[in-house]
């Protein structure tokens, strides 16, 4: 980023936090829906997964852990495939290019936002799961959740860009979006354990299937295990933000794609 959109990127950030809550409609579903949904997991009690190492987990803790670790994540690319659709498809950074503000400082601007509310999303869903009966072990580990949670964020930004670059219309990424991102959303081990898929699955799925490891390292940082498979998953979760931050350079540009 230049020197003159550092610069902008201030006063851009605090109008882009202006706008973000000025939408009533934004802020309802970004900070009530996440917790009807933990409401809705915590009627489910009886059922329990078997640990490999022995014991059992409830399907509340697993699940709660698990969507803590996604949801902001899946709500952020959602989110900002919308906003970058709709801006590229009405031609807003287009204009925004002839003028003295930069387009990304107008973007860093939206990502910080977003990122922020994430973050701050994940906290309290996770306490409220803890206050709903979630088991969750208290260690210093725990700090981890936060960069870990940006990691996601950020990975489902860039997917959220790069659709959006490649649809050519807002709809068209919508659809795209859905197509591609709901098997996703059920072979990452976000609600069910990855030891369920077939075959050789459970192995390949953290390297195959986006945001698998960032839920997996998000599960070792909460039970307090960052020795073992966490520095793999955090390299292949870094991996998978490298790729999604690529294809969003690669598909976003500043002009509509002709139809």
């Amino acid at each position: 980023m230049t020197p003159t959109a550092q610069s902008q990127l201030r006063p851009l950030l605090a109008a882009s936090v202006k706008m973000f809550y000025r939408s009533l409609d934004t802020v309802w579903f970004a900070a009530v829906s996440p917790f009807i949904l933990l409401a809705v997991l915590a009627l489910v009690r009886r059922l329990h997964f078997g640990l490999a190492h022995g014991g059992s987990i409830s399907f509340f803790t697993f699940t709660a852990i698990g969507f803590a670790a996604f949801i902001a994540a899946h709500f952020n690319q959602d989110g900002m495939l919308g906003s970058a659709s709709g801006d590229r498809a009405q031609g807003v950074l287009k204009r925004i290019a002839v003028t003295p503000i930069s387009p990304h400082a107008f973007i860093a601007a939206q990502v910080l936002t977003r990122l922020a509310v994430a973050v701050v999303q994940t906290v309290a869903f996770l306490a409220a799961a803890i206050a709903l009966g979630a088991t969750i072990h208290y260690s210093p580990e725990l700090i981890w959740i936060v960069p870990l949670t940006a990691i996601a964020v950020l990975t489902g930004t860039g997917f959220g860009f790069a659709i959006a670059g490649a649809a050519k219309s807002p709809e068209a990424a919508n659809q795209i979006n859905i197509a591609i991102f709901t098997p996703v959303f059920l072979l990452a081990g976000v609600q069910y354990p990855l030891q369920g898929l077939p075959g050789a699955l459970p192995e390949v799925a953290e390297y195959l299937v986006p945001f698998a490891a960032p839920v997996q390292a998000f599960r070792e940082a909460v039970a307090g295990h960052l020795g073992g498979d966490f520095p793999r998953l955090i390299l292949i979760s870094l991996g998978w933000l490298a790729l999604a931050l690529t294809l969003a350079v690669r598909n976003y540009r500043l002009v509509e794609r002709d139809a």
